[in-house]
């Protein structure tokens, strides 16, 4: 991955420090793939919409996309202060569940509109079969408040030691084609397309 790519990463010594330790643990246990990168714009608000198999999703993504990622995390993640300080240091946010987290929707409007690369998970949970679930609406609120182009974002394959995990980007969906009465049916039609590919 070219550093050049990397302009908008964070020049700390503890992002450098975690992203390096992330990275070094998922190429040393896993055979990763990436298709599609091309399809991430460098610059710009953005949001990758992916599917949600695990809490390593996030870290996943950010060690093959070539920018600082931010991405919401489910609040209980932020109460263990090792892994909170893990997950901050690598752009993550607390959402609380269950309610609507008006702090968290606006960070996350905030990261699009001032040209960050935003992670959201769409189904809301992980998926326990590795099928796609039912996307929940409001990405397409942040969407359309953020101005922000929507790249599918696929993870395929399952969390085992040494077994392979493929991250797929789609076509990116336009802020007004997206934020449309249809616009979760073609992600969702999008991100079961990079899926069933394998």
């Amino acid at each position: 991955m070219s550093d050049n790519l990397s302009h908008d990463r964070p020049n700390t010594w503890i992002y450098r420090l975690a992203h390096t330790v992330v990275s070094s643990y998922f190429r040393l246990f896993y055979r990763i793939r990436v298709e599609g990168l091309e399809n991430v714009p460098r610059r710009g608000g953005v949001i990758l919409a992916s599917n949600h198999l695990s809490n390593f999703d996030p870290p996943l993504i950010g060690i093959v996309v070539p920018r600082y990622i931010r991405f919401m995390g489910k609040a209980e993640l932020f109460s263990l202060r090792p892994i909170a300080k893990l997950f901050s240091s690598l752009g993550g946010f607390p959402i609380h569940r269950g309610k609507i987290d008006r702090q968290a929707i606006r960070t996350a409007i905030d990261i699009v509109q001032t040209g960050g690369c935003l992670v959201m998970f769409p189904e809301g949970h992980r998926s326990r079969t590795g099928e796609l679930g039912e996307l929940m609406p409001g990405i397409l609120s942040i969407a359309k408040k953020s101005g922000g182009l929507v790249v599918p974002t696929a993870i395929v394959g399952r969390y085992r030691m040494f077994g392979s995990l493929t991250v797929k980007f789609g076509s990116p969906i336009a802020p007004e084609e997206f934020s449309s009465e249809d616009g979760l049916d073609r992600l969702a039609a999008s991100l079961r397309n990079l899926i069933a590919a394998g």
